[in-house]
């Protein structure tokens, strides 16, 4: 049975139908905001001048609240605590950007590109969340859950990072360079890039943290299917000895 069929065992076909079509789409526009954000980032663009984004953006932030609130409603029991391990999502799903826009609030740049990211949260639990339903066996799933959401913290730090240091760092000249700076950091090697700015030293501080908390839980997988490895065919070996001995 998949996760999806597990977790909406109790709701009716029709409704399950309705979620699995809409988290198809909370997937698909959460690809598309994670592309739009790339590309911006690479380009050197300014998305507070594209109108076009912050439509997009805002429209994607009501689809995820919505995705959440029909989730609840047709959850059959423990509507408060699903509210409770929600509750991130939620936050993460408001559309600040366009908030503090109507309310004619101006931060700085690189606050408001930062603030524009938020909504990637979202974007990454659910590229984490997927990776996990298409698995049928525990610890596959268990995983592609792992290498997906290393995968998308890297990718999302480096261009956090490359946004707040590649102005004032020299070491910072491209994209790829950061993404390798977040790649060591999260393995904990280090880098020979130093960071300047307040926010690249936090940047770095959670990949290590991360990092440090990661890769013990991926060496002890690692570790576990080695040992049933051999354990299974210690156990064709000893089927074999036992069904010569009965010839």
């Amino acid at each position: 049975m998949s996760q999806i069929t597990k977790k909406y065992e109790n709701v009716g076909r029709g409704a399950r139908y309705f979620l699995t079509a809409l988290h198809i789409l909370v997937l698909a526009a959460s690809v598309a905001m994670v592309v739009w954000v790339s590309k911006e980032t690479l380009e050197n663009k300014s998305f507070l001048t594209d109108r076009s984004y912050m439509h997009f953006q805002f429209l994607v932030c009501l689809l995820f609240l919505f995705d959440i609130a029909a989730e609840w409603i047709i959850t059959p029991k423990g509507k408060w605590k699903y509210l409770c391990t929600h509750l991130l999502f939620i936050i993460v799903s408001i559309p600040y950007l366009n908030i503090l826009q109507w309310a004619g609030i101006t931060l700085p740049d690189h606050i408001m590109y930062l603030i524009k990211l938020v909504p990637l949260i979202r974007a990454g639990y659910v590229m984490v969340m997927v990776s996990e339903t298409f698995t049928s066996r525990k610890s596959l799933s268990m995983l592609w859950v792992y290498i997906t959401w290393v995968a998308v913290t890297v990718y999302f730090a480096a261009m956090m990072f490359f946004v707040e240091e590649h102005y004032v760092n020299p070491q910072v000249d491209t994209f790829w360079t950061s993404l390798y700076w977040a790649f060591l950091e999260m393995t904990t090697c280090g880098s020979n890039i130093s960071t300047i700015t307040p926010a690249g030293k936090v940047i770095a501080f959670f990949l290590s943290v991360e990092g440090l908390t990661l890769f013990p839980v991926f060496t002890v997988y690692i570790t576990n299917a080695v040992l049933k490895f051999s354990k299974s065919d210690n156990n064709k070996v000893s089927s074999s000895d036992a069904a010569g001995q009965a010839q």
